[in-house]
């Protein structure tokens, strides 16, 4: 990504950026995403290669793009503040409400593309990205006695795992079932001896 996403973009960048973001969704939602060219994205936004290539690297960079672009429109909870043993399940909460406000356009894309794919791919490895930021703002640096990265990326590991079986994989889950399954999981992560009861908590 050729633009900084954190500082303030112009209304004629932001336009850019939704017109190339809304090109790639609407062919994702006909064709595998291995069938897409830079040309299509460009006629079907109305924008020059030229312009393409001041934001973007590639294809896949606009692809990254169109993941944080659906990650704005959902409101994210402030972890630090919330009680330790209610983290992970506001955690997986907002990264469900992602998944579950986009279902029907993801329906759409995913049916085109393989499970084996690179759009897969590239949805799972932001979804991991994403869990691993949420885990390594909050983790309680009291409660654990291995490295912090470590442990976040064992819970962001379980939250991804939980979510692509639930919404990519497609086993559908109830909301509680959800946070017993990356419980039950969790339920072995090691915390200081004497607080091993809490082990569920960050």
């Amino acid at each position: 990504m050729k633009k900084d996403l954190n500082a303030k973009l112009s209304r004629g960048a932001l336009r850019t950026l939704d017109a190339f973001s809304g090109a790639m969704m609407d062919l994702l939602r006909t064709k595998p995403l291995t069938s897409i060219s830079v040309n299509e994205l460009c006629e079907r936004s109305s924008y020059p290669r030229a312009t393409f290539y001041n934001y973007f690297d590639d294809r896949d960079d606009l692809l990254r793009y169109c993941w944080t672009a659906l990650s704005g429109q959902v409101q994210a909870a402030d972890l630090t503040t919330a009680e330790p043993q209610r983290r992970v399940d506001l955690a997986l909460d907002m990264l469900s409400d992602l998944l579950e406000s986009k279902a029907d356009e993801l329906r759409d894309v995913l049916k085109h593309n393989p499970a084996d794919g690179p759009l897969f791919a590239s949805l799972r490895s932001f979804i991991a990205d994403r869990s691993r930021e949420l885990m390594r703002t909050c983790i309680d640096k009291e409660r654990h006695s291995l490295p912090l990265d470590l442990v976040a990326d064992h819970y962001a590991n379980t939250l991804m795992l939980v979510l692509d079986w639930a919404y990519l994989r497609g086993h559908a889950l109830t909301r509680p079932e959800l946070h017993d399954y990356v419980h039950a999981l969790l339920g072995e992560v090691p915390s200081h001896p004497e607080r091993s009861a809490e082990s569920r908590t960050l």
